[in-house]
């Protein structure tokens, strides 16, 4: 009887769940929580914002308006919570930031906070600063996600009409300088350059520190060594049997895919590692290229600036993707990274 015991109270199952009034509360306004759950002899709240409560039907008092997750364990079981996002809102119009802290070019998502328990249509009309780019909603959303392209102090105004009546509210926000890696590049008239490249962003090029001076000066894209054999451009039209005729000046290797990325007088091409499949990238490559194992990239240089796009993948060296421009140098001569985050 006792094993049989056991085992229907270790099957218990519960049904967690609660309800909370108002349903539209406002900073410093006291909201009740009941717990509707089926059973349960103990129960543990979380309201969000590091607050905690023990009892079964709490009363909580929000100082800030945002949105909070509010979450429900009963009997201390894991699998025994129900968890619901509510928005605290303020007594007058504002608007809130997804993070405390923005980086630039990371992005961040900014939410309306008004008021609004008769459900009146709201307009909305946000002023970004030239310094940003949206990425989710638009200048006319309840809420909208964007980046900034550059640091330091910015101005952010959000107009909010109700009912016919208009809300002016503005927020300033300071934007922080983001650590990331750089693509590195020479001009021909040896000068270097670097550019941050943020969660797929690029900030603007800038002059290299010596750190980046070194790496280039370490970099050489007419000359590698594999697996013990060195390979210069000028020679491995007579090395590899499928560049016989070539007039090859710049390779690299991707030794995970075993291809390699070389330029001509034609342009750049891929091409398998017996020379095979050689597929044209991009035939206003001018020379200097990098292979990226790291960022699964590949960067060249054209007359129009630095081009970069994924390492190719298939077999036969075909391709659908894209190139994106990086910048606009149109006299680079060696492309390198570095992989330090500055």
């Amino acid at each position: 009887m006792c094993l049989v015991l056991t085992l229907i109270v270790g099957c218990k199952k519960i049904d967690v769940d609660f309800s909370y009034s108002p349903t539209d509360p406002k900073a410093g306004e006291t909201i009740k929580f009941t717990n509707n759950s089926s059973a349960g002899e103990s129960w543990a709240w979380t309201f969000g914002d590091n607050s905690t409560s023990m009892s079964k039907n709490p009363s909580k008092v929000y100082k800030k308006p945002g949105e909070y997750m509010v979450t429900l364990m009963v009997d201390s079981t894991k699998h025994f919570t129900h968890s619901k996002l509510i928005t605290v809102y303020d007594t007058i119009p504002t608007f809130v930031a997804s993070s405390d802290s923005i980086l630039y070019f990371h992005d961040v998502t900014l939410k309306a906070n008004i008021y609004n328990p008769f459900k009146y249509d709201l307009v909305y009309q946000w002023t970004m600063p030239d310094n940003c780019v949206i990425t989710a909603g638009d200048v006319n959303s309840a809420s909208v996600t964007l980046y900034f392209t550059t640091p330091g102090q910015t101005d952010i105004q959000l107009t909010i009409i109700q009912n016919g009546k208009e809300y002016n509210i503005s927020r300033q926000f300071t934007i922080h300088p983001a650590q990331a890696p750089a693509i590195v590049i020479r001009t021909t008239d040896n000068k270097v350059f670097r550019q941050r490249m943020i969660n797929d962003r690029l900030d603007q090029p800038s002059m290299a520190n010596s750190e980046d001076v070194y790496l280039i000066e370490q970099t050489c894209d007419t000359m590698l060594t594999f697996n013990g054999t060195v390979f210069t451009a000028s020679q491995i039209a007579n090395q590899i049997a499928g560049f016989q005729g070539l007039n090859i000046q710049h390779l690299q290797i991707d030794a995970m895919q075993m291809k390699w990325y070389i330029t001509t007088p034609d342009g750049l091409f891929v091409a398998s590692f017996d020379g095979s499949n050689l597929t044209a990238i991009d035939t206003n490559a001018t020379g200097a290229i990098y292979v990226d194992d790291l960022r699964n990239r590949i960067y060249w240089a054209t007359k129009q600036g630095v081009m970069a796009m994924p390492l190719v993948k298939s077999k036969n060296n075909q391709f659908s993707t894209t190139p994106i421009s990086y910048n606009d140098f149109s006299n680079v001569d060696l492309i390198t990274v570095n992989n330090k985050f500055q």
